[in-house]
């Protein structure tokens, strides 16, 4: 096939692939790294196509189990409660499409190593169709993992770190067929005529010397290549790069480096003008490590935009911390249009905080800074790793407790070892993971390595629980009081209880973004509402849903219902009919002895907790 244009202009497609996983952090963010590297190439001359593998949610559906691959089996073998995986994204017939379209380079993206199986899957594709062409990986799993990697063979070579710094050079060196030895950021395999050497050694590792330094030259992304709707018309914004922090379980400096680097404040906002005036985006997620570390630069980003009457709506996914909040930048940054975010807390345990190198926050911070942002009406909430090297399931509960009891909105995410972090190294040392564990299996939702203290089983339970509690956190207080007044609350008065609660989980236009949310019941059967279930979370067409796929969903529902009554419960999927929604059966008997260990302790902590509560209030 040719893949050469006829004028003899370099073709390149940059993409990023689908995901196979238990469950993933859905959002619909533009794939910014590639669009930036997409505007390099094209500023050099190159014809640039980005294909977005996540952008085609229609094609999300569960793996039959027929196509496992080993890894695959690895991980429905190891999860606690799970049987099925997900392919999230584009099908391979659509992408094969894509790349039959023809292209002398092909960049694939992974930026994380329990995903790689698919982008090397895109790989092997890749050269099969297109054996003429060159194949580069990179992103966050390269240059954590390059061995693994470079063991893949449909790969000419790795990228490392930050591609903006070599993109142009390796692209057009391998489009020329020339030599990549001295290239710094790179990683290939001898003897693969990608270098000089008389003879093969091995592997070249030509890691770079440093970061980018001036981030305002760098182009703007080249969002015209992408089709916005796919992203409910938001831009992602990159401020920033490097945090100078070193929490334990991160690995941004692998990717970034730990000097902060910073576009300047004119840059930024004369981008957000560019998107408002030229592409009609008023909607912006920033996404950077550490956006609030230099206060002076916010205040000046904030303060440009309120200036300019640019109307948009603005959003941290990535969280900020507490460190210099203080009311005045609260102020700037709900003037400029901020309308949600996150602050990193954790955990509430002080020691604990500082064995993750956290020490710069608390609990007291966080409480603080929330109420800055609430009196604007900003949606804001604080994040908690469930399962923390040494913590318990007592620790664990308590974390949620304390923020359940302040009134701050939180939600949990579980611990997992990510390769490249401290953590990693950690669980490295203790003997949790070896240096054969399947990387497959270091995947956030999987439960597959559970932690020091938490068995996988220990750590699934203990997020389901504190999810219900970051779901329904007056709920659980209620039934609580209710249980020290008047003793146990029936099942039939727990779940009217439960729908009662659950109108503050819809958003102000009534959308819904929670994967467990009950629309009604019917004895002891709960109906999950069609917005507000694992697979519309997931965005799984309701159509394509066989077996008890939303098993998370029940789970989450009956651990509400258990802390509520303090008597455990087990959930069910009820088989689904055409058209009808997801609905779970709720049953008192034969219940999971690890759960069921699991809400004991949560139910011991928070009594303890409201009965000191109660004593300092008299």
């Amino acid at each position: 096939m040719s893949t050469r244009t006829d004028t003899g202009v370099t073709r390149v497609l940059l993409i990023k692939p689908p995901i196979r996983a238990c469950m993933i952090e859905i959002g619909r963010h533009m794939p910014i790294g590639l669009a930036y590297l997409a505007s390099q190439l094209r500023e050099s001359g190159m014809e640039v196509d980005i294909f977005d593998s996540l952008a085609f949610s229609d094609d999300n559906h569960v793996v039959p189990p027929e196509q496992y691959t080993d890894a695959d089996r690895a991980k429905v073998a190891a999860h606690p409660r799970w049987d099925h995986l997900v392919h999230w994204g584009a099908d391979w017939e659509r992408i094969e499409r894509q790349l039959r379209r023809g292209y002398d380079v092909v960049g694939v993206s992974c930026m994380f190593t329990p995903y790689y199986e698919p982008a090397y899957e895109l790989g092997r594709l890749a050269k099969r169709l297109l054996p003429e062409a060159k194949v580069i990986l990179g992103g966050q799993h390269p240059t954590v993992a390059h061995p693994h990697a470079l063991a893949e063979e449909a790969f000419d070579a790795l990228v490392l770190g930050e591609a903006e710094a070599n993109v142009v050079e390796v692209v057009e060196a391998l489009a020329a067929g020339r030599s990549l030895e001295g290239v710094p950021g790179l990683a290939f395999r001898c003897g693969t005529g990608l270098c000089d050497c008389e003879r093969p050694k091995g592997v070249h590792l030509q890691p770079r010397a440093e970061f980018l330094q001036d981030l305002d030259g760098l182009a703007l992304p080249a969002v015209d290549l992408l089709d916005m709707t796919s992203y409910d018309a938001t831009a992602t914004l990159i401020t920033s790069r490097g945090c100078p922090f070193s929490c334990s379980f991160c690995t941004v400096h692998a990717t970034v480096g730990k000097k902060f680097r910073a576009r300047t404040p004119e840059n930024v906002v004369d981008e957000i003008e560019h998107y408002v005036t030229r592409h009609g985006i008023r909607r912006f997620f920033i996404e950077d490590d550490n956006f609030t570390f230099d206060i002076p630069r916010v205040h000046e980003i904030c303060q440009a935009i309120t200036r300019r009457g640019l109307d948009v709506e603005l959003h941290l996914p990535n969280g900020m911390t507490v460190v210099k909040l203080d009311k005045p930048l609260v102020d700037d940054m709900a003037a400029a249009g901020f309308s949600s975010l996150f602050l990193g807390l954790e955990t509430t345990d002080v020691k604990r905080l500082r064995q993750i190198r956290k020490g710069f926050t608390s609990l007291e911070k966080v409480n603080a800074g929330a109420g800055l942002f609430t009196d604007h009406g900003i949606d804001v909430g604080a994040s908690l790793i469930v399962g923390l090297l040494g913590q318990t399931t007592a620790e664990v509960a308590r974390d949620s407790i304390n923020l359940m009891l302040a009134g701050i909105s939180f939600w949990t995410n579980p611990f997992y070892p990510i390769p490249g972090s401290p953590d990693f190294q950690q669980c490295l040392a203790s003997g949790l993971i070896t240096p054969q564990t399947e990387l497959a299996l270091y995947d956030q939702f999987n439960f597959a390595i559970g932690s020091d203290n938490l068995s996988p089983a220990e750590l699934y339970w203990s997020v389901v629980i504190t999810q219900a509690m970051a779901h329904w956190p007056d709920y659980v207080v209620e039934g609580a009081r209710v249980r020290r007044e008047r003793g146990a609350a029936g099942l039939d008065e727990a779940l009217r209880r439960l729908v009662a609660h659950s109108g503050d989980l819809f958003g102000p236009n009534g959308e819904l973004e929670v994967p467990a949310v009950p629309a009604a019941i019917d004895g002891n059967v709960v109906h999950a509402h069609p917005d507000g279930c694992f697979h519309a979370a997931q965005r799984i067409d309701p159509r394509r849903l066989p077996g008890e796929v939303c098993t998370f969903t029940g789970d989450v529902f009956a651990a509400a219902v258990s802390l509520y009554t303090g008597v455990a419960y087990r959930s069910d999927q009820l088989p689904r009919g055409l058209g009808d929604g997801c609905a779970f059966a709720l049953d008192n008997t034969h219940v999971d002895g690890v759960f069921d260990d699991v809400r004991k302790t949560v139910l011991d902590e928070l009594d303890d907790a409201m009965t000191a509560t109660e004593r300092e209030a008299v």
